[in-house]
């Protein structure tokens, strides 16, 4: 797949996740109810059960920071790199390349191996 193909998936991903969430959104039927019917007209009929099955990438985002290149390349083992983020703070999580949802990193089991999210807030599509 080259990358026109690519950047036209993305998209068409992106028109058919937001006429979802319109529907979603406006379940009880009101006028903008006719973003899942869209759905099930875009994608032949299939509806909306063929789109939920689509794979899309999902990054929980614990910080981020700029630095210039000079700083990057003098890393070495042991480096700490400080985010703009505090121990406790909610991460985002980005669907893509959107924020969908912010968590809390939580532990798994009693040994603490490893690491999930707990969504403590969904975020709107016209809140990003």
């Amino acid at each position: 797949m080259d990358s026109n193909e690519t950047l036209e998936t993305r998209s068409r991903l992106d028109r058919v996740s937001e006429s979802i969430m319109v529907g979603q959104a406006s379940a009880e039927g009101d006028e903008q109810g006719r973003g899942t019917a869209h759905v099930a007209d875009e994608w032949g009929g299939r509806g909306r059960e063929a789109v939920m099955r689509i794979p899309v990438s999902v990054q929980i985002v614990i910080g981020s920071v700029r630095m210039p290149i000079s700083k990057i390349v003098g890393l070495t083992r042991g480096s700490i790199i400080p985010l703009d983020r505090k121990v406790g703070d909610l991460v985002d999580v980005v669907v893509n390349d959107r924020t969908v949802a912010r968590g809390e990193v939580v532990a798994l089991g009693e040994d603490a191996e490893q690491f999930a999210i707990a969504v403590r807030e969904v975020i709107g599509p016209t809140e990003t």
